[in-house]
């Protein structure tokens, strides 16, 4: 979660909007996020995933160098990347019959960065 401190003394890190599919995505970065992406020398992909199985599962993960058609620049040191798995079993473990795949409609209304003990972390909403 954001760190409400830096918050509340002023510290509030940067909010991006950005329109995929004629929905916007505001993108949250904490003060230091914002500070770890000044500090990088290739750019960060947040890819933000939506598991569907036997439940839906949200997860965030971060990749160092963004590739492929899908990605989404927010800035030249920030991507994102939304991702749809739906697997061919309710297995918690993702197998040769996963599909991976990218749905428009998928679109997240808001993804938060922070950097916190040497680690990126990120949550999102629907």
């Amino acid at each position: 979660m954001m760190d409400w401190l830096s918050r509340l003394t002023g510290n509030r890190g940067s909010t991006t909007t950005i329109k995929i599919a004629g929905k916007e995505i505001e993108v949250i970065c904490s003060a230091s996020a914002d500070k770890a992406l000044v500090q990088r020398d290739c750019s960060l992909a947040v890819e933000i995933e939506l598991a569907f199985a036997c439940f839906a599962r949200k997860q965030v993960f971060f990749h160092n160098t963004p590739g492929g058609d899908n990605v989404i620049d927010v800035n030249e040191k920030l991507a994102l990347l939304i991702t749809t798995i739906i697997p061919d079993t309710c297995e918690r473990v993702e197998t040769k019959t996963t599909t991976r795949i990218t749905l428009r409609n998928f679109i997240p209304k808001w993804v938060q960065i922070d950097y916190a003990k040497g680690k990126w972390v990120g949550e999102y909403g629907l």
